[in-house]
Order: structure tokens, then sequence, then C-alpha cells
């Protein structure tokens, strides 16, 4: 089933009327410049662990099954931990083709949102046989999560961290009274070429529902520079 808030279309006509205009997606994949538009979520208000789990489809159970069956263990880690994390996000960064964000990004947001609140930002590695092969950190605010940045390795993936540094994360949410466990970016395609479709792919298994938010937003100052501004963004 789809739904659509009205106040949402309400809000994007009246950006137009101001003159605003809606980012464009240079790489046509849905993450647009910075925040993305097309989301994946995992509702959890209502619902027991074991009803989360039968939402999963087959290839998740089975995975997190492996993961435990392996012993795989999947630890909150803490800021001298950030770097280990890193390692792994270069590695992520190089295998999916992305510009990764500096270790000093990670450290400062850790020390920000932590500020604020001990765990508004947390961090959790998966270790198998002594070596960490996949980590993710968590943002909380409210009754809202989200899984923010995982990074994870191309060794031993046949005993699956990554779904089970995930299943930690959302049973920790669920356990904190969370209303929905937030997986974030998605592509808005099914092309079979498009590079993130795996990914797509990995967070629909979860049994969860896409969302569309309204987007980024631009208000040109001036239009000539700001069309041409748009032309150098898709050449990138």
């Amino acid at each position: 089933a789809t739904t659509t808030d009205p106040r949402a279309l309400r809000v994007a006509d009246r950006l137009r009327e101001l003159g605003w205009r809606q980012g464009e997606d240079p790489a046509g994949d849905g993450f647009a410049a910075g925040q993305p538009r097309y989301v994946f979520q995992v509702p959890l208000e209502g619902r027991s662990l074991d009803d989360i789990q039968q939402g999963f489809n087959q290839q998740w159970r089975r995975n997190i099954k492996k993961a435990e069956k392996a012993g795989v263990k999947v630890v909150r880690g803490g800021y001298d931990d950030l770097p280990a994390f890193y390692t792994l996000y270069r590695e992520t960064a190089e295998r999916d083709r992305f510009l990764p964000r500096p270790l000093p990004y990670f450290e400062r947001m850790w020390t920000a949102l932590t500020a604020e609140d001990p765990d508004r930002m947390r961090l959790y590695l998966a270790h198998h046989d002594g070596e960490i092969l996949s980590a993710a950190t968590m943002l909380t605010v409210g009754d809202h999560v989200w899984y923010s940045y995982g990074a994870s390795t191309s060794r031993r993936r046949e005993v699956q961290p990554n779904n089970a540094v995930q299943w930690r994360m959302l049973s920790d949410a669920h356990a904190d009274g969370a209303r929905v466990y937030d997986l974030r970016g998605i592509t808005d395609t099914l092309d079979e070429s498009n590079h993130l479709l795996g990914l797509l792919r990995f967070k629909a298994g979860t049994g969860g529902e896409a969302a569309e938010y309204l987007g980024e937003w631009d208000f040109p100052l001036n239009k000539l520079l700001h069309k041409a501004f748009q032309l150098y963004m898709g050449r990138r």
C-alpha cells in the first residue's frame, strides 16, 4: 500500500511558489548531493522481535543464524574504536566507489552528539576470530533510530557479519522503545546495471517499507549560475 502525507505536498507547492527548486540528482540514484531522498524503514512499534524477524526474507533469517553459528560477536565500541571503524570504512569506500569522509569528521561527530546524550551516537563492531569484519554507527533522536554509516571488509563474508551488526542494532533500538529503525538511503531504480541495487536488496530483505522525502531544495540567487552549477554536477 502507498500512502502520501498531504502536508508534504503542501510544503512542496509552497516552496515552488517562493522560488525554490527541487535539487536535481546528477547520479540518478536517488541519493542527490547529500541526504538521500529515498530511504528504507522497519516499523518497530507494537511488534515483538520475533514478529520483526518473521518479516525478514528467508536469506536474512538464514544469514543471522549463520553468523550466530560461526561465532560472530557484535559489541558496542567507543570513541577509541573509531580508527578501527575507519579502516573498514576506507576499504568500503574503495570497493563501492564513493569518496570517504575523513576520520576527524567522525571524531567531531561523536564528540558533538554524545555531549548531548551518551547514547545519541553508538558504534557497533562485529568480531570473528580476533578480527573486526564489520562496523556501523547508529543515531537516536527521540523514538527514531538511524543506521548511519556502515563499513566492512571483503574477507570472511561467508560468516555474514553485516547481517549480525544490523540485527544487533535493530534489537537494541527495539529494546529502547524506538518506533522505527531507519536503514536510510536506497536507490529509486530496479535497473540491474545500477551499482546500488545490491544495497537496496540487502535493506529490502528486512521486510520494511520504502519512504520518499521531499529531498533537497535550492534557492537560486542567480539562475544562470545555478544552471551552470547543475550542469557541472551532472558531468562529475
